[in-house]
């Protein structure tokens, strides 16, 4: 599958993104990982940068195991994360959008703030949040949103005021929950 076959199958989904910006490179380093297979965005949040992505091969197999913890397959569950005021529905290998976290491309990052955890047999829900419960995710990219126009207006009175806002966010690919 080409970058430009992707592009064609995002805009089918109702994705919308500038084709000259950084994104494109974003395209293509999934395309790398995703190896032909495409799943639609589970949440609007990461409908604009959720391109097709591959179950995650780089979280370690005892990555969960020194302390007792569980590791949750993309298959058998997901996990509800809390980050910049808003939640996340979040599985193993998923693309999601969040509000700007400190960091730079390619840095792992620990969310602490796991608000439930949903495995095939077993789920947790955190009072307000799960004890133990940790997902790593890697810093995929730094960007800025679509820029948001505002316009004001006094009618009669000459006072016309224009401003533009472009929201920074990261993208974040999930490596593993552990619960």
């Amino acid at each position: 599958m080409t970058v430009k076959e992707l592009i064609e199958e995002l805009d089918s989904l109702g994705v919308s993104f500038n084709k000259k910006s950084r994104k494109a490179e974003l395209l293509e380093l999934l395309l790398a990982q995703t190896k032909g297979k495409s799943k639609k965005p589970a949440n609007k949040a990461d409908s604009e940068e959720a391109a097709p992505a591959a179950k995650s091969s780089e979280v370690p197999k005892s990555a969960g195991k020194a302390t007792g913890k569980k590791e949750i397959s993309a298959d058998s569950g997901y996990a509800i994360i809390r980050t910049g005021g808003k939640q996340y529905q979040v599985s193993a290998g998923s693309l999601v959008r969040v509000e700007k976290i400190e960091g730079n491309i390619g840095d792992t990052v620990e969310l602490q703030d796991v608000l439930a955890v949903f495995d095939g047999a077993n789920t947790k829900i955190g009072q307000p949040t799960v004890d133990g419960a940790v997902v790593t995710a890697r810093i995929v990219a730094q960007d800025k949103a679509k820029k948001v126009l505002v316009f004001k207006k006094k009618r009669r009175k000459g006072y016309r005021v224009k401003r533009g806002h472009r929201q920074m966010y990261t993208a974040l690919e999930i490596s593993g929950i552990s619960a």
